[in-house]
């Protein structure tokens, strides 16, 4: 399905994300503005204004592509996430949703099991699951024959070399990511490395800082560009992360069990797509990547590092933001 959606398909897309918000006690305000984000930038209508009656059944008939009935339950899905606290009906309005669109797949397994048992076990469900995508989703040139990062140190002197490149390429902007940033590079003795020098080399490209927001929009853009199984794993992941708080980065494994509030304040707990300009910054993260000409994740990174940032950007289409993330972003480095 392309973004934003077809004009035959809008009004349907928003009278479905209507009912999963009407569901059980309605939408809270951030979810709101996830969605009425949604509707401007993907379908252009408002799904938080009163819609026509639409049963899952007239979605399913109404959508037959499995693509198009893919992206509507992913934005369903991101639409629930970020309702604080969890409402069961809500919950099960997406499963009935996915149910007659004949969808499956661990992303609804992990829901149910949230909602359903322990942050632990719904954590290493999801985690276990997740690990059969880490090597599409890696640094090729990083990996061993087994697809898990290399512990060759011939292998990382790749990423060494980078340090000799030119201001202004990809290898030196992503160094510099880095130091901005105050993250230490990846290495063999860290966590999935291979996985963090891809993750990080499309934040660089795509220009989306390591916020919660930001890696929320990372994911979404890398989903819309190309989506693939292996993208909406790595956009669940972000949204698990920094929406729902179900695990965070861990020191010795990529991921532990969190169970928190991501962003904790007065009241219930809140995620990230509730912070100033987020469900914005989510909504165009779609569009961004809707009108890319290749995945960004698939790319060979570090054969790109030497050429400059601009003309890498230029090769995937990747168009500036609306409100760069970075304070000092030179337009140079953009097409």
């Amino acid at each position: 399905m392309t973004l934003p959606i077809e004009p035959s398909n809008a009004a349907l897309f928003g009278a479905a994300l209507h009912a999963v918000l009407v569901a059980g006690e309605g939408p809270t305000r951030e979810q709101r503005d996830v969605a009425r984000a949604f509707g401007n930038h993907l379908f252009g209508s408002d799904p938080t204004e009163p819609q026509p009656t639409v049963e899952p059944a007239a979605v399913a008939a109404a959508l037959p592509d499995p693509a198009d009935r893919r992206r509507f339950i992913q934005l369903a899905i991101m639409t629930e996430l970020c309702r604080h606290p969890r409402d069961p009906a809500q919950l099960g309005a997406v499963h009935d949703l996915a149910a007659a669109l004949d969808l499956e797949g661990p992303e609804l397994d992990s829901i149910r099991r949230l909602a359903t048992e322990s942050v632990e076990a719904a954590t290493y469900d999801f985690v276990r699951i997740y690990a059969d995508y880490l090597p599409a989703l890696s640094e090729q040139r990083l990996l061993d024959d087994t697809g898990t990062s290399s512990n060759d140190p011939v292998s990382w002197e790749q990423l060494d070399a980078l340090a000799a490149l030119p201001e202004g390429t990809l290898g030196w902007a992503y160094l510099e990511f880095h130091r901005r940033n105050h993250f230490e590079l990846p290495h063999p003795g860290s966590p999935e490395p291979a996985y963090y020098v891809c993750h990080d080399m499309g934040h660089v490209i795509a220009g989306y800082e390591p916020t919660g927001p930001g890696e929320i929009a990372l994911g979404a853009f890398k989903l819309a560009a190309c989506p693939t199984d292996a993208n909406w794993m790595a956009s669940m992941v972000n949204v698990m992360i920094h929406e729902v708080g179900l695990f965070k980065h861990g020191t010795s494994d990529q991921f532990v069990p969190f169970g928190g509030a991501p962003y904790p304040g007065p009241g219930p707990q809140f995620g990230a797509m509730s912070l100033p300009g987020a469900s914005e910054l989510i909504a165009e993260a779609f569009e961004r990547g809707a009108v890319c000409t290749g995945d960004i994740n698939a790319a060979d990174h570090l054969a790109l590092a030497p050429l400059p940032l601009r003309e890498v950007r230029r090769q995937f289409d990747v168009r500036p933001l609306r409100h760069p993330m970075i304070a000092d972003d030179d337009p140079s480095y953009w097409p």
